[in-house]
């Protein structure tokens, strides 16, 4: 029986990875006193966003929750780094998800016992789905051994690293552009890269990863068909804007279906 709307304070975090550590680049640069919404806000996050990472931030104990001031265990994680940062994330990860895993062994249960754990406490269908995905990445940066079954699953979400030079900017000599040649094949060249962010096919993974790959795959090709194909008549300002939109996509670490 999952809980009800009154025995809920708030769901585990459902936010992207990508922007979790986004949002930690950020604090690093400089902390606030207040991380309230103004402040998420003026970093670049939609209202919407910035409502996510605060309850995200309030269900892991980063944020008191009446004043939004920083705590002691954000500070912590914020200033540690290598084996500390793990240290600091698993104890975060052990603390804040006490109450929706209990005593769940995450080296040998299934991913049916787990999404069972979060239902239980709430969160169930799409918004279910993000909780638990944001959950496995956060265990694995913290070096959390997780079971076969865990770890097929969080294998949709994982960053990958590619370069592609091609998409480098056009260089500051006036009159510059790029060829024809690297203009035709930028969708291509995007098409592949999307592709790549997607493990291959595994027909033995549950029916939920499944269904899982073929929303993402969709979702993707969706997002390529739409990107305007860039025009060597734009002016320049257009030109570099294309390029700076585009190197940013290839970069981030996460593509999301959700666009959450």
């Amino acid at each position: 029986m999952t809980r009800s709307s009154r025995e809920r304070v708030r769901l585990p975090p459902y936010l992207t990875y990508a922007t979790w550590h986004r949002l930690l680049e950020s604090l690093r640069r400089h902390t606030p006193s207040h991380l309230d919404r103004s402040h998420l806000i003026y970093l670049g996050f939609s209202q919407s966003t910035a409502l996510t990472i605060k309850s995200a931030l309030s269900f892991l104990g980063l944020i008191e929750p009446n004043t939004t001031e920083p705590t002691v265990r954000l500070m912590g994680l914020l200033e540690a780094k290598g084996e500390g940062y793990q240290t600091a994330l698993k104890q975060m990860i052990e603390t804040s998800y006490q109450p929706v895993l209990g005593d769940l062994d995450l080296q040998q249960t299934t991913l049916g016992k787990i999404e069972e754990r979060f239902r239980r406490y709430g969160a169930e269908g799409n918004v279910g789905s993000k909780c638990l995905s944001f959950f496995l990445a956060l265990a694995k940066d913290a070096g959390i051994t997780l079971s076969p079954n865990l770890v097929t699953r969080s294998r949709l979400g994982a960053p990958q690293s590619v370069v592609h030079p091609v998409l480098s900017p056009p260089r500051s000599r006036r009159g510059s552009s790029p060829s024809k040649h690297q203009s035709g094949n930028t969708r291509a060249v995007a098409s592949h890269h999307f592709a790549s962010r997607l493990p291959d096919f595994n027909a033995d993974w549950p029916k939920e990863v499944r269904e899982e790959w073929f929303a993402r795959f969709q979702t993707l090709v969706i997002l390529v068909d739409k990107f305007p194909q860039f025009n060597a008549e734009w002016p320049d300002e257009l030109k570099l804007k294309w390029f700076d939109t585009v190197k940013g996509f290839l970069g981030s670490s996460h593509v999301d279906p959700t666009g959450n």
